[in-house]
């Protein structure tokens, strides 16, 4: 007994002066910038945003040219065999909106949430579509098109962030650098 009581003493009393001292900091100053951004009313706007963009992309997909011609694209796209122009105006949007956020001081949870909401709506609208994929033609259940949205949200909504994310926290401090008009040192 005496030996776990010596075991903590050593161990536990520098580990936990380690997590309330340096690795505290971390978590509530870099790590959560970050995360969440430098201005929180920022992120939680864009993250009420989402929601709204799903809803509107879907509409506008549903209204417009609907599911079937859109996967069309997308493969013909992906392969190669046809590719599409507003495939990839949709791709550099998608990253102009995430790079737009990070811009904006938002973090980068936010910003993937905020991408992933378009995706989300686009994806959703394969609900009530027929599919014909391996085993015949089917209809597309709720359940279904809700899985399909969230995985595309979350592989589309990830990538495109992370890249928006790039380019716009760059391109904040590219533009912090020039504002601040330090003077060229002469020689």
């Amino acid at each position: 007994m005496a030996t776990v009581g010596w075991v903590v003493v050593v161990i536990g009393e520098p580990l936990a002066r380690l997590v309330r001292g340096p690795a505290a900091r971390l978590v509530r100053g870099p790590l959560k910038t970050l995360l969440l951004g430098r201005r929180l009313s920022v992120s939680v706007v864009l993250v009420a945003l989402a929601p709204l963009l799903a809803t509107l992309t879907a509409g506008v997909i549903a209204s417009t040219t609907g599911y079937p011609p859109l996967e069309r694209w997308l493969v013909e796209t992906w392969t190669g065999t046809d590719p599409r122009t507003v495939v990839f105006v949709g791709g550099v949007l998608l990253v102009g909106l995430a790079a737009a956020s990070a811009a904006a001081n938002a973090g980068l949870l936010p910003t993937v949430v905020l991408v992933a909401g378009p995706l989300f709506g686009v994806a959703m609208t394969r609900y009530g579509t027929v599919v014909d994929r391996g085993f015949g033609p089917r209809v597309v259940s709720l359940p279904d098109a809700t899985a399909f949205a969230v995985g595309v949200a979350v592989v589309g909504g990830v990538t495109a962030g992370l890249v928006g994310y790039g380019l716009g926290a760059s391109l904040r401090r590219a533009v912090g650098v020039v504002r601040a008009d330090a003077p060229i040192p002469h020689s």
